[in-house]
């Protein structure tokens, strides 16, 4: 019985991370419209304060995979944080390779200091969106050369949305479809 279960969860987890993910849990935030839905596999907890974000909730994996690195209960977050109004003309203006490349080398600078190595960064082609991932290494904490950070940042003339993931060097590759799913089901408010 226990080894039917576990490749049926085998099974579960190579069409989740090599197939169409089969949509789970969303989330709606009522005051601003953000939303996020995650694939089959994954549940969302209630909304958290964060001073960063109008909105931040915490994905978990309800199979255990892939594996949570750090301190973190949750595999994921996913925010919105809001733009002053007026502070971005146009979504083209946001896509353009000249800002896009200004908000790269932001984020390694802000990520520097917070002790986080940069290991890739990659647009993320979208004319919704301009967008970017960056993988990174903590310098420092328990078994920290082992822990990978996921980073998904897409911005938008409302706004900014934040997906950040923490797993192992080892689960990373199979891990990026499923940080990926999470990433393209995150919208921003409609209002």
């Amino acid at each position: 019985m226990r080894q039917g279960r576990t490749q049926a969860c085998r099974v579960f987890l190579a069409l989740l991370l090599f197939g169409v993910p089969a949509i789970g849990e969303e989330f709606t935030d009522p005051a601003t419209g953000f939303s996020v839905t995650v694939p089959a596999g994954f549940a969302i907890r209630p909304p958290r304060k964060d001073p960063n974000h109008e909105t931040l909730v915490d994905i978990v994996s309800l199979t255990g995979q892939p594996p949570v690195a750090g301190r973190s209960h949750a595999l994921c977050a996913a925010g919105f944080r809001r733009n002053p109004e007026g502070s971005v003309s146009s979504q083209a203006e946001l896509n353009a390779l000249p800002a896009l490349k200004e908000r790269v080398a932001q984020a390694r600078t802000i990520l520097a200091g917070q002790g986080l190595e940069t290991e890739t960064v990659d647009s993320i082609k979208s004319s919704e969106f301009a967008g970017f991932e960056i993988v990174s290494i903590p310098t420092s904490g328990p078994d920290h050369r082992n822990v990978r950070i996921y980073m998904a940042i897409l911005d938008r003339v409302i706004g900014r949305i934040d997906v950040v993931c923490a797993t192992t060097k080892h689960a990373l590759p199979s891990a990026l479809p499923v940080f990926r799913a999470i990433r393209d089901g995150t919208r921003p408010p409609t209002r």
